[in-house]
């Protein structure tokens, strides 16, 4: 304890005693010698308060030539020269606590049950950032180690991605995530299923009130999906949103020119407002429309899309019935759709990014569309939002969002059968209606907190979109024409 205290910083040594309290509490849950386990947690960032000379001078002392990797990636150096300081400098010989010491930032495919302990232990120790996640996180550890790490690394793949990490850096952590995924799918385990509890499809009256939308609004594209107009809802005070001005669809990665023809024209479009994270637009970037500006304010940016991304992909390349089934299955077990909802109006950069995205469309002269990716959950919220801040009738906005589960009704209902076909329950079959389709409970949910939590619609919207009366003003004068104009 003298040699750690001599070597850390206070601020260090606080998260080594925390993350080691929690790494002992876990091997007793898994019947892991908790003396060792206590040993280890102690000394893996031993060298981590070292500056680059001195973790060379320790390697240099025991003739250890350091890695390419973590010459190139310092952050990992400190994890190979602490293995070394764990070995000769305190004597811990057991080759498995050293592995648990050595791969602590980038993991490694086939961990033991020590080294899960230690790494999950590091990422998610009370000190760190998201206290609420991070005690989630441990509670499905004590059960379940492997789920616990497989819901941790997309998180720190998509924080090495945001903060433009070299890609071989991203790579090895995203073998291990694959490599544990795929061992988990051999042993066929459950993990725990976010959905909505008794969640229905649309009623005869909500579809039929839905699908009149698309027939009114629809843009029927052929290379982008869930695109349409917010034009010809009438408003409280008498007039109706204007047609051919406001827009809302899926990505445009796929743009074909005829259609980017018939935007730039029929819709008199001159911005595109792209809110996807970063990640996600740089894979799959829009096609751009000449004369088009472009805008790109990412919404619900905390939300994490790389698990998603990767069972994809997974997906996309199986080749059995029975694997596409599996990892369908684990998709429709992620939470994000519910997180996007839960966090978009109380995330400081969730408010910011909407308070940004109105200024933009109130200050525009032309045409504006703004999309997320599949064009149903970010798109659908700030479409609630504008038709509700133009005064249009609830029942109305409640269609427009719906109208997405219509348009992706066909696929999710596919799905949930080859899920059912395979064996999997009905909470599965309601995690891909959450993911993919729309839950229609969820706008409504949304009603029910503004009546609880606000006086007014002026007080809900300056609030949140962060205009004041005038603005409100300006923003309906804009976008509004009298009921006989139109």
């Amino acid at each position: 304890m003298a040699k750690i205290q001599s070597t850390e910083s206070a601020k260090r040594l606080r998260h080594t005693l925390s993350m080691t309290d929690m790494a002992v509490s876990l091997a007793e849950c898994y019947g892991i010698d908790t003396e060792l386990t206590w040993i280890t947690g102690m000394l893996h960032d031993i060298a981590k308060d070292m500056s680059l000379a001195e973790m060379t001078a320790v390697a240099e002392r025991y003739g250890h030539k350091v890695s390419d990797f973590s010459r190139r990636f310092p952050a990992n150096m400190h994890a190979e020269v602490g293995t070394l300081i764990a070995e000769h400098e305190f004597g811990l010989k057991d080759q498995v606590a050293l592995n648990a010491i050595r791969y602590p930032v980038s993991a490694r495919p086939d961990m033991s049950v020590l080294e899960k302990i230690i790494y999950f232990s590091d990422f998610a120790e009370p000190g760190r950032p998201n206290y609420a996640m991070m005690q989630y996180l441990y509670r499905i550890a004590r059960t379940n180690i492997d789920v616990a790490i497989l819901r941790a690394l997309p998180i720190l793949l998509s924080y090495q991605q945001q903060h433009h990490m070299e890609s071989d850096i991203c790579e090895i952590l995203y073998h291990s995530f694959v490599f544990l995924l795929q061992e988990w799918m051999k042993r066929d385990g459950t993990g725990s299923v976010a959905s909505y509890s008794g969640v229905e499809t649309l009623s005869d009256a909500a579809f039929d009130a839905a699908f009149a939308v698309l027939q009114s609004n629809g843009l029927n594209l052929k290379s982008v999906k869930n695109v349409r107009s917010l034009g010809g809802f009438a408003t409280k005070d008498g007039r109706r949103v204007s047609p051919g001005q406001l827009f809302r669809s899926g990505d445009l990665s796929r743009l074909s020119e005829t259609d980017a023809q018939r935007l730039k024209g029929a819709a008199g479009l001159s911005l595109v407002i792209d809110m996807r994270s970063e990640a996600e637009a740089a894979r799959e970037p829009d096609i751009r429309i000449p004369g088009v500006r472009y805008v790109h304010i990412p919404l619900a940016r905390s939300v994490n899309t790389a698990r998603m991304d990767t069972l994809k992909g997974l997906y996309q390349n199986s080749v059995t019935d029975k694997e596409r089934a599996w990892y369908l299955a684990e998709f429709a077990r992620i939470d994000e759709i519910r997180r996007i909802y839960a966090g978009i109006f109380s995330e400081p950069d969730s408010r910011q990014a909407i308070r940004k995205i109105f200024e933009t469309i109130l200050n525009e002269d032309g045409g504006v569309l703004f999309h997320c990716t599949s064009g149903k959950d970010r798109t659908g919220i700030i479409s609630a939002i504008l038709l509700y801040a133009l005064g249009c009738e609830r029942k109305d906005i409640i269609s427009d969002y719906n109208a997405s589960a219509v348009v992706y009704m066909s696929l999710v209902e596919s799905l949930k059968a080859d899920l059912k076909e395979h064996g999997y329950g009905e909470e599965l079959q309601v995690g891909v209606q959450t993911i993919l389709g729309v839950v229609p409970e969820v706008i409504a949910a949304g009603f029910y907190y503004i009546d609880n939590n606000y006086a007014s619609d002026e007080d809900l919207l300056m609030d949140l979109i962060g205009f004041d009366r005038a603005g409100l003003q300006a923003l309906r004068d804009k976008y509004l024409t009298p009921t006989g104009n139109g």
